[in-house]
């Protein structure tokens, strides 16, 4: 099909109803999934919003961001496959006189970059498709002839840094190509970090700048001097506050911070510095792990002051803090495949710049979910590290009683916790696996899963919805803060809070097998899904949020009394799983046999066993640690000796 777009081109459009025959027949004959009359209506609604996208951008319209929801398992990246091969097939058959259309793909991990071009390309049946991320670079001339670029999220969020930096020149590249301008972007799940956060901590400042050598003060003395004023700002203000009982206050607004400074040369001096010889060590993993914590600090030192500049109390810790967007709201025909778009709160503070589209109904039927609700109070990080130790026994003694052999359990918990998990022989069922925040969203690794267990959830601070509100909304006054209304809403940013809990419980729910569909009316096989929720209107606003989302889910209450008295469960022998999770989510450098005893619970014979098998090059558990980067190592002899694991960088 070719449209006229302006008033002397033509452009190949995929027409709507090729794009829902062919896709249902690759649904139903590829994939073995029934393709109900709400599914093809959604499909239909797919098409268009792909079509009007690129009609809109090459007319040059202002860019709006359509946001499509469609529910897990209603085939939303396979759609983006299958849309992207047929576009591919019509520009290989253009004639003169009309223009192909370039897509540009956005996936959120590298692996999925990686099987979204296969998949393209195995359907086309050849390279229509090219990846681009950091580890498979395409060269200039393969991103110029491919119909499809796909590349991560991340490269995505840095396009605001890019348009405006030495880096110009490749972003082009990507969103260019022998057709011209790439006519439409289907980001693939919601954006993660849209907005970019900046923090710096006065004791982290009053440190870094402490570690400066003499002869860069001098080199950078500029720089050096910037670094100052901030940190003295920060001091006098920090001050002011704290006489007026003041927890956050405006310091300066965008372009009018007290100095302007480009620390990029000082930046590149102090990645080279000896950091860890300076702490009596010669230790280049060190080094480098304190250079990039470092250069963290220093980025976002020139953040704020490029930025507006918060200043916030924490306990005793003062910080400066700012946030803007990531994500350059003009980027060619954005399309956001997105099943949590209801919830997240994102796209209403875009205003007019977003149109959320209707799903049809019936598209998915949730009744064959079981969400089994505990409610309790302190379920956040801090918690639950602290609380650890006697809470995972008690879910393990609760859950022993509940799952039956044949089950498959996905657990979604805080990173540092992960390794605490009970294994599968822990609990008598068939497998176990564990993902924590910031690793699950999108993963398609537990799709087989039966059962979800979420324990612990990815709470904010309270900086963090301020910085979300602000960089859409623009910084507002210093009375905001205890008072932050927009709109109908009382409080924005528990609202922001409430929000992002519900979208990110929502997408742990759909890494396991209530995604994939299995009869005409949009069911899936059984599933259990058990999670703690706060206690309190928070726990039962996003409760509501959860139902709204899983039409038809059944929702009961499960007796799990996670501060109870304390219980005993036997665990199976040494913890070699534990052990590999603990280290994968370790930060590189040394962890001392010491901590990971007390980590474990291990008795001292149970210790003994545990390094006898890691001296083993051979034993399964050193090598897999071994393609993490760790290795055992010990020093000294005797009484003495110190026993540890080290994690390359």
């Amino acid at each position: 099909m070719t449209d006229h777009i302006g008033p002397h081109e033509q452009y190949a459009l995929v027409p709507p109803q090729t794009f829902v025959d062919r896709f249902a027949h690759h649904w139903t004959k590829q994939f073995d999934m029934p393709a109900s009359e709400p599914l093809r209506k959604l499909w239909r609604i797919m098409a268009n919003t792909y079509q009007q996208s690129i009609i809109a951008t090459a007319q040059g319209q202002l860019t709006r961001w359509r946001v499509l929801r469609p529910p897990t398992g209603s085939g939303k990246t396979m759609g983006a496959v299958v849309y992207s091969g047929i576009q591919a097939e019509l520009n290989a058959s253009v004639t003169d006189g009309i223009q192909p259309v370039g897509i540009m793909i956005v996936t959120r991990l590298k692996a999925q970059v990686d099987e979204v071009v296969s998949d393209i390309n195995a359907y086309v049946g050849r390279r229509a498709a090219i990846a681009d991320h950091t580890d498979h670079r395409a060269t200039p001339e393969q991103l110029n002839d491919s119909d499809i670029v796909v590349i991560t999220h991340e490269a995505y969020t840095r396009a605001n840094k890019t348009l405006s930096g030495v880096k110009a020149e490749r972003w082009k590249r990507l969103t260019r190509w022998r057709g011209g301008q790439r006519l439409l972007t289907i980001v693939d799940e919601a954006l993660a970090n849209v907005v970019e956060h900046s923090q710096v901590k006065l004791d982290d400042l009053t440190f870094l700048i402490g570690l400066i050598p003499h002869e860069l003060r001098l080199a950078h003395a500029n720089e050096v001097q910037a670094l100052k004023t901030l940190r003295d700002r920060m001091l006098a203000q920090a001050d002011t506050n704290d006489g007026l009982k003041v927890g956050t206050s405006l310091i300066w607004a965008q372009g009018e911070a007290p100095v302007s400074a480009n620390l990029t040369e000082l930046r590149t001096a102090m990645r080279q510095l000896p950091y860890d010889r300076q702490i009596g060590k010669d230790d280049e993993k060190e080094r480098l792990r304190l250079a990039i914590r470092y250069d963290k600090v220093l980025g976002a030192a020139e953040a704020l002051l490029d930025q507006y500049a918060l200043i916030a109390v924490s306990g005793n810790q003062h910080s400066l803090n700012s946030a803007a967007l990531a994500v350059p709201l003009e980027l060619p025909g954005p399309v956001v495949l997105d099943a949590t778009a209801g919830v997240d709160l994102m796209y209403q503070l875009m205003e007019d710049r977003a149109d959320i589209i209707p799903t049809p109904p019936g598209v998915r039927d949730y009744s064959n979910v079981t969400l089994h609700v505990a409610r309790t109070a302190s379920i956040g990080k801090t918690k639950m590290e602290e609380l650890a130790a006697k809470r995972f026994p008690q879910l393990q003694a609760n859950l022993n009683e509940r799952l039956s052999s044949d089950c498959k359990v996905l657990f979604c918990v805080h990173k540092h916790v992960e390794h605490l998990v009970p294994t599968q022989a822990d609990l008598g069922v068939t497998e176990v696996a564990s993902a924590h925040w910031g690793a699950i969203d999108g993963s398609n690794d537990y799709k087989d899963f039966d059962t979800a267990v979420i324990f612990g959830l990815p709470f904010r601070d309270r900086i963090w919805g301020t910085g979300v509100f602000f960089a859409f909304q623009g910084v507002q006054p210093d009375d905001w803060h205890g008072n932050p209304t927009w709109k109908e809403h009382a409080n924005v940013r528990e609202l922001l809070q409430r929000r992002h809990l519900a979208t990110s419980i929502i997408q742990a729910m759909g890494r396991v097998r209530l995604r994939k569909v299995v009869d005409e009316q949009g069911r899936c096989a059984p599933t259990e899904v058990f999670i703690v929720l706060p206690t309190g209107e928070r726990g039962t606003e996003i409760l509501r949020y959860i139902r709204k989302e899983l039409p038809n889910v059944s929702v009961q209450d499960w007796p799990l009394d996670l501060d109870g008295p304390k219980v005993r469960v036997k665990r199976s022998g040494l913890p070699h799983e534990g052990l590999v999770t603990f280290m994968s989510n370790r930060s590189p450098g040394r962890t001392s046999m010491s901590l990971i005893g007390r980590e474990f619970g291990l008795k001292p014979h149970q210790r003994k066993d545990l390094q006898k098998a890691l001296r083993d090059e051979d034993h399964p558990t050193a090598l897999r640690l071994k393609e993490l980067g760790v290795t055992y190592g010990s020093e000294g002899k005797g009484r003495g000796a110190k026993s540890f694991l080290l994690k390359a960088a």
